[in-house]
């Protein structure tokens, strides 16, 4: 294949030339005719160019793979390898390629080179599987442990953005696999946009698309995420002044999750079912329960509130109850020890054990619905697939009968952070504006000292108010139309203290 010595020598490239142009490039699209594997190189994710094109001069330096991106198709973005068999001005792009940025052959549109960003890698990836020739009566035991070293061994160093779909090939099989999901360590300053980039420390979490036939094994060893790590920082993922709080719910509710399935029939325990976020509000246990969940979850974690489930009618928030379960022990029937983690998060716990009166009815009715949820978690026929998280700010009200062993027995209490933690909030909060809209003079080290008592979602508010302050000053109001100066546009300490104000007095 004359391109094959073409592809033993791409390498990765990390840093762009700072001699290259990095204006838009306009180019045209032709079909890429190699939608099949060459080796083990993926050019069913890289794009082709010829070599010497202007995108080739922009992207790439001594014949080193570069990035680019196409606006406003932002989502994807591509790697460039070199290709003599593509016209100078067009790009090589397969079926899968074209749909994912809405684009046909012939079509125009201008691409621009991208520089990752420090903090880029990612830290999980949830992926839906299914195969590029549908066959009904197709199926096909998939082993994720080694899927997930085969993914990063092709597709190391390159970005996956959410909702973009990728073909490759794996043990002879032709697979196309959808990011549902991404974590990343840490944040990217592009908007609303989900992606990031692989490296050794990312881990998989595998589901097979509803049309297919894979069954996943070794799921669990495959999602042990490098977020279990000792050194892993739980700011990475939003969570800030809450390390302490992060690091015993993985040691008591998530290690034993990820223990090989093998080992952990021998040692014969039982994970913990229940764990139960408590404290005064905006202190950050709905957040830590949504990030819990998305790093355990081999599906969207169900989140529900208490005052929606219960009902006035009789049955009918036990019915609530039995149907949030459904489909975890859909899936043990079906999956057994293999199936996935199931999380489901109780906000406002309180209110699904707390009824009105104290007439004998209610507490009658009140009994029943905690035996229901007691069933489902130490029962005859207890679900092992599930993690159970209540949030509340009032422990008292809870029954005793709830806190047992084997119900929600893992109890973390969440207080106002200290000035360490409220340190970690701001710079969370304001990591994106940092670059370009931060001004110079802010020192979050002071903002932290000045908000003693202050809840996270207090600090949220602070930075809120701080931010639309600087936006009144950057606008200008005419009779047709509202101008906003952009390039003017600076967030300053002033407007952090004149927010600081109003806040104090409430808190």
């Amino acid at each position: 294949n004359p391109l094959l010595p073409s592809v033993l020598f791409v390498l990765l490239l990390y840093y762009f030339s700072s001699r290259l142009s990095s204006s838009a490039v306009k180019l045209s699209y032709s079909r890429d005719s190699h939608n099949v594997f060459i080796d083990a190189f993926p050019f069913t994710y890289c794009r082709q160019v010829h070599r010497k094109s202007k995108l080739y001069e922009i992207c790439n330096d001594n014949g080193v793979r570069g990035r680019f991106t196409i606006p406003p198709n932002l989502p994807p973005l591509f790697c460039s390898v070199p290709s003599l068999s593509v016209e100078r001005g067009h790009i090589g792009l397969n079926g899968a390629q074209r749909r994912c940025i809405k684009v046909s052959s012939g079509d125009e549109v201008s691409v621009s080179r991208f520089i990752p960003p420090n903090d880029f890698d990612l830290a999980l990836l949830k992926l839906k599987l299914e195969f590029v020739k549908k066959e009904a009566s197709r199926t096909e035991q998939v082993d994720a442990v080694v899927l997930s070293n085969h993914l990063k061994k092709i597709f190391m160093n390159q970005v996956m953005s959410s909702g973009q779909r990728v073909t490759f090939e794996y043990h002879m099989t032709a697979y196309i696999f959808t990011v549902n999901q991404v974590i990343m360590k840490g944040q990217e300053n592009s908007g609303d946009v989900e992606r990031g980039m692989i490296s050794n420390d990312t881990s998989f979490i595998f589901e097979a698309a509803n049309t297919s036939s894979i069954k996943f094994v070794n799921q669990h060893e495959a999602a042990s995420s490098n977020v279990l790590r000792d050194d892993f920082n739980p700011q990475s993922l939003g969570i800030g002044g809450l390390g302490e709080q992060f690091a015993y719910i993985c040691r008591r509710a998530l290690l034993s999750r990820f223990v090989p399935l093998q080992m952990f029939h021998k040692l014969g325990i039982n994970h913990v079912k229940g764990l139960l976020l408590y404290g005064p509000p905006g202190t950050g246990k709905t957040l830590m329960a949504n990030q819990i969940g998305k790093i355990l979850n081999g599906k969207e974690p169900k989140v529900v509130r208490g005052p929606d489930i219960v009902s006035e009618m009789i049955g009918k928030t036990e019915k609530n109850i039995r149907y949030l379960f459904a489909d975890a022990e859909n899936d043990q029937r079906k999956h057994g020890d293999q199936s996935k983690h199931h999380v489901i998060i109780f906000d406002e716990i309180d209110a699904i054990c707390k009824m009105g009166g104290s007439t004998r009815a209610a507490e009658v009715a009140r009994h029943r619905i905690v035996q229901q949820l007691a069933t489902k978690m130490d029962g005859m026929k207890a679900l092992n697939n599930i993690l159970l998280i209540g949030v509340t700010n009032r422990k008292d009200l809870l029954p005793e009968e709830l806190l047992r062993p084997g119900r929600f027995e893992l109890k973390v209490k969440f207080s106002l952070p200290d000035e360490s933690g409220r340190l970690q909030i701001l710079e969370i909060l304001t990591d994106k504006m940092e670059n370009s809209f931060l001004a110079p003079d802010v020192n979050l080290q002071e903002l932290a000292a000045r908000t003693e008592k202050y809840s996270g979602a207090e600090l949220e508010a602070l930075v809120n108010s701080s931010v639309s302050r600087a936006f009144n000053r950057a606008s200008s109001v005419h009779p047709t139309k509202m101008g906003f100066d952009e390039e003017s546009f600076k967030i300053t300490m002033e407007d952090f203290l004149h927010a600081l104000h109003p806040l104090a007095v409430q808190a």
